[in-house]
């Protein structure tokens, strides 16, 4: 019962059980009288032409058996006539006698010397034919054939049936050590059929999970990087507290458990965007109004058109709230805000300001979580920019960025416009 719960040896036993059904029909249509309405038609039809070229019964035995002689020469055929009596009237060739039982049966029988048929002709003779050639074997020759057929299916079907379940053997295994916590697992691809797709898909399931908990682990350790500053603040602001009162600590503990309060938000909304397969929530939002909210509390106009958008309003609020903060931060303030469409059929939204810009080598990194550029003096990205990304993304468009000719930066964010029928719906 073990074996056959192995794929390899159901397909084998599958494969043999087709052919034994095979050979157990070829052997009862051997087996079986022919009897059937088309050797009947093809008998009676032989007879008939016999009749034809044998002299009449009332012919001499001499001129019967001349002919018989003959027809044996042109068929190349082994020939035997009988009367009605069952007496041999003229033979040529190998054929063994035939008893008066056996003369009154038709079609063909076996006998020691072979497979002959025993004709009926309309004047109660028999002629009975024995091909010295042909399909007819003797005896149990006959299943030689099918038996042969059979033995080279065994032998040829076992190695395709054992390669066949090997890769997906391949495969399990690959699961397995996937399960078991090891990331890096991927199995070989071989061939262009349904198992190579679904190694295929396999690997790229294990790469975008590898990737995610990189993502995570990395996200995690720098976390707890960034935590420390705020803490720290915190710490020596209860210290000075203790020694006596400042008037501007108050303040100073507020700014950091409000800085400790913004990144456990973003990395909460980093962490349910990784999750997140279809939007919570998505409805017809203003892109050029919404953007126009935000940008006054950072005291900026927003230049542009009205478009439409289907989305999330309060992540689509997010990301240019974050674009904006980032500007702020970075390069003293956003110089331009503009929402319009582009000639592609997609909203944009566009960023720019007048700061030092990025280096061409850190332009898509800077989209990375707690990226923190390799020069003097830069300050680290956070969360900011890898949120504006992450919200995009879900919402099936883009952001990137593009250095200004004149100097500074522009990021550029990319979404799907809300068609009518979509708008209406």
């Amino acid at each position: 019962m073990w074996l056959v719960r192995r794929l390899h040896t159901q397909f084998y036993v599958a494969i043999l059980a087709t052919l034994a059904v095979f050979l157990l029909a070829t052997i009862l249509f051997w087996n079986i009288p022919g009897t059937s309405r088309g050797e009947m038609w093809s008998m009676d039809t032989a007879a008939q032409l016999a009749e034809t070229v044998l002299p009449p019964a009332t012919a001499a035995p001499a001129e019967q058996q001349r002919v018989i002689e003959d027809l044996r020469r042109r068929l190349g055929m082994d020939l035997a006539l009988y009367d009605a009596r069952g007496q041999l009237i003229g033979s040529a060739g190998h054929i063994p006698p035939l008893g008066s039982q056996r003369l009154r049966q038709k079609g063909w029988t076996v006998t020691h010397g072979g497979a002959v048929w025993i004709l009926p002709l309309s004047d109660d003779r028999r002629l009975v034919v024995r091909q010295t050639h042909g399909p007819h074997m003797p005896g149990w020759r006959v299943f030689l054939v099918p038996l042969a057929i059979v033995l080279a299916f065994a032998l040829g079907a076992y190695p395709i049936a054992r390669r066949l379940t090997r890769r997906l053997a391949r495969l399990q295994e690959g699961v397995v050590q996937l399960g078991a916590g090891d990331l890096s697992t991927r199995v070989p691809v071989s061939g262009h059929d349904e198992i190579a797709t679904l190694a295929r898909s396999f690997n790229a399931s294990a790469e975008r999970i590898e990737a995610l908990v990189s993502s995570h682990k990395l996200l995690l350790a720098n976390c707890s990087h960034e935590l420390r500053t705020p803490l720290a603040r915190i710490r020596v602001g209860l210290e000075r507290m203790s020694r006596g009162a400042d008037p501007g600590l108050h303040d100073e503990l507020a700014r950091s458990i409000a800085e400790l309060d913004a990144l456990i938000e973003e990395m909460l909304l980093s962490s349910r965007l990784d999750a997140l397969r279809t939007l919570e929530r998505a409805e017809d939002v203003d892109l050029l109004a919404l953007a126009a909210e935000e940008a006054a509390h950072f005291d900026r106009a927003v230049e542009g058109q009205p478009v439409i958008v289907r989305g999330d309003p309060s992540l689509l609020r997010r990301l240019v709230r974050n674009l904006l903060d980032n500007a702020q931060r970075h390069a003293g303030g956003a110089t331009r805000v503009l929402v319009a469409p582009n000639a592609s059929g997609a909203a944009e939204l566009s960023v720019e300001d007048g700061g030092a810009g990025v280096p061409e080598d850190e332009r898509e990194k800077i989209f990375e979580p707690f990226y923190r550029s390799t020069r003097a003096g830069a300050a680290g990205f956070g969360l900011g920019l890898s949120l504006v990304r992450q919200i995009a993304r879900a919402h099936g468009g883009d952001a990137r960025y593009m250095p200004l000719p004149q100097g500074g930066s522009r990021f550029l964010v990319t979404l799907p416009l809300t068609t009518p029928s979509e708008r209406f719906r």
